[in-house]
């Protein structure tokens, strides 16, 4: 731990400011452009197109090194299964099934610890805010309003672009394939549920309506089942939530206890009843499943 030079707060790093005082607004070199960060050019000039020092093909990025030469095929130094990529470990050892150091609950992830138990008190490096979690700003600054480089609209988000402009990025025949995959596999989920007819789209305008992202309060978009479908859920309007769509795409089929945003979990608990008996009844269900394995062991 340090003390900046520039505002006396006390940080972690080998720099002699902060990132706060580092992030100042200043126009790029390149194209002129101002931007906030601590480079002396933008991102999008960061990523100019060069050729790869190891294959020669031509990509465009700020690494010296191509995506396809990066992900080299390696042996998993925790399971020893082989595995193409730029980590140390596999994906199934990273997600893998393991218990926290501090707590002592079970959780899927690569760390030693929880999410919950890595969340500690600090202080926001952007607006000086008390909060609880694992990133260096509050969501609240990592959730602002900004202009889409793309089709200059505003969005909120942490992304350059919004998803719109996202989604339309990608090539014709990934869409094609993501979208059928997603159509059979939401068909799948509807069908182990028990749901013989759809949810009327009223019912499903109703909840979008209600209210703003119950997960972080930014305009809802998106209606999301607070139990996956996937994970045993209910297409019942019981189960429905407004949410945005970045809190949406990021829960996904995740339970809450899953959903690594602890601090989105701890405000939908704090402004949807739903939100917080649907927590109630996993943290229940894995202290009847600790004490189960205790009284076994």
């Amino acid at each position: 731990m340090k003390t900046c030079a520039g505002c006396g707060k006390t940080f972690k790093g080998t720099q002699r400011r902060c990132q706060a005082c580092r992030s100042v607004e200043r126009a790029c070199t390149q194209c002129g452009d101002v931007f906030k960060g601590t480079h002396r050019r933008c991102a999008a000039c960061q990523r100019t197109e060069r050729a790869c020092t190891e294959c020669g093909r031509l990509f465009k990025s700020h690494q010296r090194v191509c995506q396809a030469c990066r992900q080299t095929e390696r042996a998993c130094v925790e399971c020893g299964r082989a595995f193409k990529s730029h980590r140390r470990t596999c994906s199934a050892c990273r997600t893998a099934e393991r218990t926290c150091a501090e707590c002592g609950q079970v959780f899927k992830g690569e760390h030693l610890r929880c999410e919950a138990c890595q969340a500690t008190e600090r202080t926001c490096i952007k607006c000086s805010r008390a909060f609880k979690g694992t990133k260096r700003r509050c969501p609240a600054c990592r959730g602002t309003e900004r202009t889409c480089t793309g089709c200059g609209q505003v969005f909120r988000g942490t992304n350059l672009r919004c998803m719109a402009c996202q989604w339309q990025a990608l090539p014709a025949e990934v869409r094609q394939a993501k979208r059928a995959r997603d159509n059979n596999a939401r068909r799948a989920r509807l069908y182990t549920a028990g749901a013989g007819d759809h949810v009327p789209v009223e019912v499903y305008e109703a909840i979008r309506a209600s209210g703003p992202c119950v997960y972080c309060a930014a305009p809802a978009e998106h209606v999301d089942h607070v139990r996956p479908l996937a994970r045993g859920g209910r297409e019942h309007e019981s189960n429905f939530v407004p949410a945005c769509a970045p809190c949406n795409y990021s829960k996904g089929d995740r339970l809450l206890t899953d959903w690594h945003r602890s601090d989105r979990v701890a405000h939908g608990v704090a402004h949807s009843p739903k939100v917080a008996a649907e927590l109630a009844r996993l943290t229940a269900v894995a202290s009847s499943d600790h004490a189960k394995e205790t009284a076994d062991a």
